[in-house]
């Protein structure tokens, strides 16, 4: 037997063996078993979670905090809107803007359940969030259990491995993070991974299973867009699960995702008929922007948003160079460096797991929830890559990798298991040693978390620092200068700056002062505030260009270094 199929047998272990069952004395599944480790895995991922939630205190991110802000004015009573507009491409562009006309609404109806309780606070909203989130746990132990099963594992190492895969996903960094900053990444990881859990049997023919799928599509679609992928993840399960004929396969498949996507449409068509109603379209209209974008500031475009021909005149190796930067980001900075040491053992296992499972006829064994992740997880990948090149670099598919990041996980507790059993083969020990796999994982990932936490404390620390600065002396300053107190103001961090100045405000556009003053004027904004240089600001609103003689450079006190403060002067409008 060569070493490829030595590997395998490790890998994949059709019986167990008198050692395993016998002198080891497998554990057998019970209810009680069940619900204990159900119950374990939870509770230590929610004391993960609080931690976390404990050390950040203030949203790291805009969208962080605008999915907070509507959850506080919808439990207030305001309704689904908020003080600020950060994008100009969906009409009414009015103040107070309703909410999410481009992101979906869950995240903020997650945050908006404890604050109905417990007071509408930031802190109120990690909480929801870090019980939710804690849920992933036992998810990803559910996902490894049935991996396990499909690879016939000898019980001691299947316990093992799956209760490990558990483990670390309630100890993995960017799924602790997930929870103590609400974001729509949280929901829309639980709803896919539950989903890919049903899917099996969703593409078997089950109708239970393809109602729950259909359901946990359409609240999927309700966190985040990428929903579609999902939809389209099922598609290719479903095709690969059946030996019939080509036609009747296709058949057969079509039946099933109109099933599923009946079911879907009904869960969101309340959702669509809230923004038919508010925005004259049920889809969002942003979509579009996104795919055009020529650099990421023109999200906030106004004067000059993204067209197809600015795309297109960039030139072929122009956009392949984008895709190829996308790609880089998005194996590089969204999973291999923030996963660590697990997403490069997830992905190791991968492609020598195919390898061998294909060449011992075993591909069954790669199927089931985990083969939906993955699916899911590399059209995500290949779409934002080569759909989205250029938005994905502010987190477009960062924010829809949850579910490949457990598809990782549980694929690295896989493959740490296999190594293991190798090595127990080459030194002859008695015993499996199983547990040696998880907790070697787990004592890699633990410090990257530790790291990860300490840092996006500093880092929300320091935002919390600025912004604050920044809502007490602004406004003398804007007082003394004149400025009315109820006009909106132009800021390059609108959704921040509003919360903390009470205020409405609007996106300052990456575009020259003359633009600028054309939105000054459209909204009635006497002043811009700029907390950090980005793009061509503030050096646009500093220079003798068209417009800029308008904008006067304000003074104040304790303002912080790199934030500058600009009053329109009167008669320019």
């Amino acid at each position: 037997m060569n070493a490829v199929d030595q590997g395998l047998a490790h890998v994949i272990r059709h019986r167990p063996s008198a050692t395993d069952s016998q002198v080891e004395g497998a554990p057998r599944i019970t209810r009680s078993t069940t619900l204990a480790i159900t119950g374990g895995l939870f509770g230590l991922a929610l004391m993960m979670r609080l931690w976390a939630v404990a050390s950040i205190s203030f949203p790291l991110t805009e969208g962080s905090a605008y999915y907070v802000a509507v959850a506080r004015n919808l439990v207030t009573g305001r309704g689904l809107e908020i003080d600020a507009i950060w994008s100009y491409a969906t009409p009414p562009l009015t103040l107070p803007r309703p909410a999410f006309e481009l992101w979906q609404p869950l995240a903020s109806f997650v945050a908006a359940v404890p604050m109905t309780m417990l007071g509408p606070t930031f802190s109120t909203a990690q909480l929801g969030f870090a019980a939710l989130g804690a849920l992933l746990a036992p998810l990803t132990w559910l996902v490894a259990r049935d991996v396990a099963r499909r690879l016939e594992l000898p019980s001691r190492r299947a316990w093992s491995m799956s209760i490990g895969a558990g483990l670390l996903a309630g100890l993995s960094g960017p799924l602790l993070l997930s929870s103590a900053l609400p974001d729509s990444a949280l929901p829309f990881t639980i709803l896919t991974v539950v989903a890919c859990l049903v899917m099996p049997s969703a593409a078997a023919g089950r109708q239970t299973g393809v109602v729950v799928l259909g359901a946990m599509l359409g609240l999927a679609y309700l966190a985040r867009l990428e929903a579609v992928y999902l939809g389209l993840a099922f598609v290719i399960v479903a095709l690969t699960t059946t030996n019939l004929t080509r036609v009747a396969r296709i058949r057969r498949v079509a039946g099933l995702a109109l099933g599923v996507g009946a079911v879907g449409a009904l869960v969101a068509l309340p959702w669509w008929l809230r923004n038919l109603a508010v925005f004259g379209s049920p889809t969002p209209g942003q979509v579009v922007d996104n795919l055009l974008l020529v650099r990421n500031e023109q999200i906030f475009a106004y004067a000059h948003r993204p067209t197809l021909e600015a795309f297109l005149a960039q030139g072929a190796p122009e956009l392949l160079a984008k895709m190829a930067a996308a790609a880089v980001h998005n194996l590089v900075n969204v999973l291999v460096v923030p996963v660590g040491p697990l997403a490069v053992a997830g992905l190791l296992t991968i492609v020598v797991s195919l390898w061998l499972l294909h060449r011992a006829g075993r591909v069954d064994a790669a199927r089931g929830p985990l083969g939906a992740l993955l699916t899911f997880g590399a059209i995500a990948f290949a779409a934002t890559t080569f759909l989205f090149p250029v938005a994905t670099l502010w987190g477009t598919f960062e924010h829809a990798a949850g579910p490949l990041v457990i598809g990782l996980i549980v694929a690295a507790a896989v493959g740490a298991d296999a190594f293991v059993a190798r090595v127990r083969s080459w030194r002859n020990w008695p015993r499996s040693n199983a547990w040696l796999a998880p907790a070697a994982l787990i004592l890699v990932t633990l410090p990257l978390t530790a790291l990860q936490v300490s840092a996006a404390d500093m880092q929300a620390s320091n935002r919390e620092r600025l912004i604050t600065q920044i809502a007490e002396s602004v406004p003398v300053a804007l007082e003394t200068a004149g400025v009315d107190p109820r006009a909106p103001l132009i800021g390059d961090r609108p959704v921040w700056l509003s919360g903390a100045m009470d205020r409405p405000m609007i996106v300052l556009p990456d575009e020259p002062a003359a633009d600028v003053l054309r939105l000054a004027t459209d909204f009635g904004a006497q002043a811009v505030i700029i907390s950090e240089a980005r793009g061509i600001h503030p050096a646009a609103l500093r220079s003798d260009g068209a417009g800029a003689a308008c904008f006067l450079e304000l003074t104040a006190a304790d303002l912080p270094a790199g934030t500058a403060v600009f009053r329109l002067v009167d008669g320019c409008r």
